[in-house]
């Protein structure tokens, strides 16, 4: 028997056209949605843009796989046929956002483009796949709040097998991750900025909304010294955005005051 965690209800959802669940459909949509939307606003090299975006969505489903099996590596050393079989359930959104970052590098170092630059152009691919991420974690049935009486409670069908009405967290994060991204690539920067600077700001602003939300859910899943996997890794990766930007700005700072 598979761990409780382990949601195998996906591939037991309706499924359309005989073959794709809701699952499957929204994170293909929402993949498709955020890879036009950066090569649309790319002022050139769309062609590119284009081909390096699917190998950055192929390699983030690797590393959401990858970071998932790593994770619950007892069980899948027990099961090692069911390692690559994604379809089953079973994505780490932390491991995505690895691979994703990963593959920028890797198509930097390659092609030698710039880091910066191709960074926030892929910022857009990145916010609606975190949209998608929540709206696929309330269609499954993970990552849900506590249970609430009141009139902006959500119908979850839990891990347990049951429906009830709880804190509507897969709603909120998609607003807010959706509504940060757009805010980041569409608000103007009054001053200067060296190019990377929206990618890290829309990464960080993310990771903020995933980490403070996680620490309200309560779905089983595994944890490590009383909080769960993917706060530590917001936490984390979150102050190691914020010591970078601090540095970045006193050194602007520097020389400013030292023409």
């Amino acid at each position: 028997m598979p761990p409780l965690w382990y949601d195998f209800r996906v591939i037991t959802q309706p499924l359309f056209l005989g073959t794709f669940s809701l699952y499957s459909i929204i994170l293909s949509g929402t993949a498709a949605l955020g890879l036009f939307l950066s090569w649309w606003m790319a002022e050139d090299k769309r062609t590119f843009i284009l081909d390096a975006g699917l190998g950055i969505i192929l390699t983030s489903l690797l590393g959401a796989r990858v970071g998932f099996v790593l994770r619950n590596l007892a069980y899948f050393l027990e099961q090692p046929g069911q390692m690559p079989q994604f379809w089953l359930g079973g994505l780490s959104w932390p491991g995505a956002l690895i691979g994703a970052g990963l593959a920028v590098v890797g198509i930097h170092l390659i092609w030698k483009e710039p880091l910066g630059e191709l960074s926030d152009q892929y910022l857009p691919l990145l916010g609606v796949m975190a949209f998608g991420t929540w709206l696929v974690s309330w269609g499954t049935g993970i990552g849900y709040g506590p249970e609430v009486d009141t009139w902006y409670g959500i119908l979850v069908h839990d891990l347990y097998g049951l429906s009830l009405k709880r804190w509507p967290l897969p709603i909120l994060g998609a607003l807010l991750s959706g509504g940060w991204t757009a805010g980041v690539i569409l608000f103007p920067i009054k001053r200067q900025r060296d190019p990377g600077f929206r990618a890290l700001t829309g990464t960080a602003g993310l990771l903020a909304i995933n980490g403070v939300i996680s620490f309200f859910k309560v779905d089983p899943v595994p944890v490590l010294w009383g909080l769960r996997w993917e706060s530590w890794f917001s936490l984390i990766s979150l102050a190691i955005i914020m010591i970078y930007l601090f540095m970045v700005r006193t050194d602007e700072k520097d020389e400013g005051s030292n023409p």
